[in-house]
């Protein structure tokens, strides 16, 4: 089985018929060249690698989908799976680290390089490792536990697929010759310069690979499928529209989630038989008064073992009367120059179905049924239009008519007084005019660009120069500091700049000395 899973193919073949030619070639103590041809043989070998950890990754991925469609029919092959998984990472990291390890020894560790070994003809580094330092001996004890573990895992009758990862996997020690005894360690390593011993050692990473895939192939294929494929079987149904307007008709597609296309289950809808056109069978009714609809019913579908069995649905749509919600999030007007939020929504519709059109101004959408609204001319009125693509259809359901305005001026004030009694000790600590927006929701910051103060003495009146913006002047301070008490002090010529840019004048304020 393992084969048919994963044919050999042609280009492993080569690489392996060419590791062949090269290892009888050692025995002949042949030139560099020789050597060189096993740097080929072991590039290919591990561009064999890369293609087979995606394929076999891709297997898992597959277990994965499977599992969660059905936890209940592939949790088994899902845990020895995720064995197997664990089992083969960690054999290849150490058939990894080991050809590392010798490379290292042979080339030193600042140039050391797998793919461009440098010591190619070294022929004691292998022995060192694989022999004296028993490395060869834990390699055998891992290939056999995991060429166990896996042959554990296939049937006696599949006898194809155990002979091959016993083949694929091979630790017996050879026979002896002579009276000779050698380990499968020694007769596999012993004596090959570096380059052989690591184009060995990713032979077997390869052969490691091709066995994980077959015994995964294996086991995705011994997942039941009685019942269908899995056995959680939910009915479905898909309605194009939850939300109605009065007079039209109500569709929806009923469904089994696991569609067999040998047969058609009878399906019952609100005590009505539903005919299939294709493998979909089709609910209608016409809405004809407003409120909750319900439809329930029960689909009887044929396992493949004949038995009858029913999985009953229900569900629930709304039908009304064309209806649409608008709300101001501040107020109840527009305002000129400043972002008006704005919020929308037609019950039983999703957003995504909703146009919104305006005159005199934009409007932009945030998401969530939010939108932002900017008119452009006061005192025009601004139409908000809300269309809704129903049943394929695009449908006007309401338009509402909204005041714009300019936003109001900003009050003047000295330490949040905008006219009165004041002091002369007050007005020089203050050292400046604020201006704020009284009774208005939208959190906007008018700045004070300048303003002139002034009064009268005996009979004249007197100014100072321009303010310094929003602070007092020295030449301001100065007649701030040379009032008497009755005497009026008056702000005027208050020039502030809106949010949009624009400048503005505001009303004079005064102060009487306390």
């Amino acid at each position: 089985m393992g084969s048919k899973n994963c044919p050999e193919t042609p280009r492993q073949r080569m690489i392996g018929m060419m590791y062949l030619v090269l290892t009888a070639m050692l025995a002949l103590n042949v030139s560099s060249d020789v050597l060189n041809a096993f740097t080929t043989v072991q590039q290919g070998l591990t561009s064999t690698i890369a293609n087979s950890n995606k394929k076999n990754t891709e297997l898992y991925n597959e277990i994965e989908m499977a599992y969660n469609l059905n936890k209940q029919k592939v949790a088994g092959v899902r845990e020895k799976t995720t064995e197997i998984r664990k089992a083969t990472a960690a054999l290849n990291d150490f058939l990894e680290k080991l050809k590392y390890e010798m490379v290292v020894l042979a080339d030193g560790e600042e140039t050391a390089d797998v793919m461009n070994i440098k010591a190619k003809d070294n022929l004691d580094v292998g022995g060192q490792v694989i022999i004296h330092k028993k490395k060869g001996e834990e390699l055998k004890n891992m290939l056999t536990a995991y060429r166990e573990k896996l042959i554990g895992f296939v049937a006696v009758e599949d006898s194809v697929l155990r002979t091959a990862i016993a083949s694929h996997l091979e630790t017996k020690d050879p026979k002896p010759v002579d009276g000779e005894f050698k380990s499968w360690e020694s007769s596999t390593f012993e004596g090959m310069p570096l380059v052989g011993v690591v184009t060995v050692l990713t032979m077997y990473q390869t052969n490691l690979l091709n066995v994980e895939a077959d015994i995964v192939n294996y086991l995705i294929a011994s997942i039941d499928a009685e019942s269908f494929k899995f056995n959680k079987l939910e009915a479905l149904v898909i309605p194009e529209s939850r939300f109605l307007l009065k007079g039209e008709s109500f569709k929806a597609r009923v469904l089994l989630a696991a569609i067999d296309t040998t047969q058609r289950p009878e399906i019952i809808a609100n005590r009505q038989k539903l005919t299939y056109k294709g493998d979909v069978a089709t609910y209608t009714e016409v809405a004809n008064s407003v409120g909750v609809k319900k439809v329930k019913g029960v689909i009887h579908y044929i396992t493949p073992s004949g038995v009858t069995l029913p999985r009953e649905f229900e569900m629930d749509y709304v039908v009304a009367d064309p209806a649409v919600v608008i709300s101001l999030t501040k107020m109840n007007v527009f305002y000129v120059g400043v972002d008006n939020p704005l919020t929308l929504a037609i019950p039983g519709i999703p957003m995504d179905a909703i146009d919104v059109a305006i005159t005199n101004g934009t409007i932009a959408e945030k998401g969530d049924g939010s939108y932002i609204v900017k008119p452009k001319v006061a005192g025009k009125n601004s139409s908000i239009t809300v269309l809704a693509t129903i049943q394929g259809k695009k449908r006007e359901i309401e338009t509402q008519v909204y005041r714009v305005k300019d936003v109001p001026n900003p009050i003047a004030k000295i330490n949040g007084q905008s006219g009165g009694k004041i002091s002369k000790n007050m007005l020089v600590a203050a050292g400046r005019l604020d201006v704020e927006m009284e009774n208005f929701d939208f959190d906007l910051k008018f700045t004070v660009e300048n303003f002139r103060i002034s009064t009268v003495v005996e009979g004249y009146v007197r100014d100072a120069t321009k303010s310094n913006k929003r602070k007092f002047s020295a030449e301001q301070l100065k007649m701030i500091k040379s009032l008497k008490r009755n005497q009026v002090l008056v702000i005027e010529k208050i020039m502030v700049k809106a949010p949009d840019g624009s400048t503005r004048e505001l009303p004079p304020i005064s102060f009487r000395i306390d």
